[in-house]
């Protein structure tokens, strides 16, 4: 983080007010600047220490060594297309948004070539969105997945790489398409799974929520997430949310036809495996 003098992050929410609070936590000296459209709230994220200054004005990313995209994916790749003529030469940008194949395509298609951008996607966060629920810990002991591709830059990749191990995060590499892939079934599916379940359950009964056990909320608490991020994010990485669905239908299926025809031996076996895959995790 020495080599960085001025940091800019654009989307000061949870994600980012993280990261700018783990920067300045870890001994970061230099400018760390908010950039977003809402002047309270990047007033809210200063005087909580995410930023020590901010902007509504793009043209201040010309300062910027280090940018971090924190807005929500469908942002993300608009910014890449219109922010470039405000970079200066030899800034590295990440972002920290949950699909990544899209994201990365676009920073090659938009960005000037004198600049450099890696993917990366931070796996943390909370049902909760904004800056007032972020910490500075959030990165502590996560995986962060880096996503670099046959274009990508070998320094600015290490540079990333280092960035993200001094928040305290585990980096793992992967290639984007890789990623949007398998976070379709780790972390996106999760959260329509978390959704179906509680549509599930919406009774007019008025006994229903006195019998809502802490089972119930654990398992539906993602559920509350932003509707417009997630409903963002699936859109960004439907082919593969959408597979992933489809499989846990099939799975549900199976559990179904256990229950509706009585067969307790393939219950057990159904129960059992999902036992013993979830006490290796």
């Amino acid at each position: 983080m020495k080599s960085y003098n001025t940091v800019a992050i654009i989307g000061v929410g949870l994600i980012g007010g993280a990261f700018g609070m783990a920067l300045l936590k870890k001994g970061f000296t230099g400018r760390v600047i908010g950039i977003g459209r809402n002047e309270k709230r990047l007033k809210v994220a200063k005087r909580m220490g995410a930023i020590t200054e901010y902007s509504t004005d793009y043209w201040i990313l010309g300062e910027a060594d280090l940018v971090f995209l924190a807005t929500p994916v469908i942002h993300i790749e608009s910014l890449l297309e219109g922010i470039g003529p405000y970079l200066k030469a030899g800034a590295l940008l990440t972002d920290g948004g949950s699909t990544k194949e899209k994201i990365v395509s676009t920073a090659h298609k938009f960005l000037p070539p004198y600049v450099f951008f890696v993917g990366s996607h931070p796996v943390t966060g909370s049902e909760k969105s904004g800056v007032h629920f972020t910490k500075s810990d959030l990165f502590e002991g996560a995986v962060c997945a880096v996503t670099p591709d046959k274009t990508t830059d070998k320094k600015a990749l290490g540079n990333v790489i280092k960035l993200w191990k001094a928040l305290g995060s585990t980096v793992i590499s992967m290639k984007p398409a890789v990623h949007d892939k398998l976070l379709a079934s780790t972390s996106h599916l999760p959260h329509f799974v978390a959704a179906a379940l509680t549509l599930s359950v919406v009774r007019k009964d008025k006994n229903l929520r006195a019998l809502l056990g802490k089972g119930f909320k654990d398992t539906t608490r993602i559920a509350a997430s932003n509707p417009e991020v997630w409903a963002q994010i699936a859109l960004a990485n439907k082919k593969n949310i959408s597979n992933s669905l489809q499989e846990f239908l099939k799975q549900t299926k199976k559990l179904q036809s256990a229950v509706r025809t009585g067969n307790m031996r393939k219950l057990v076996r159904l129960l059992s495996e999902a036992k013993t895959v979830r006490e290796s995790l």
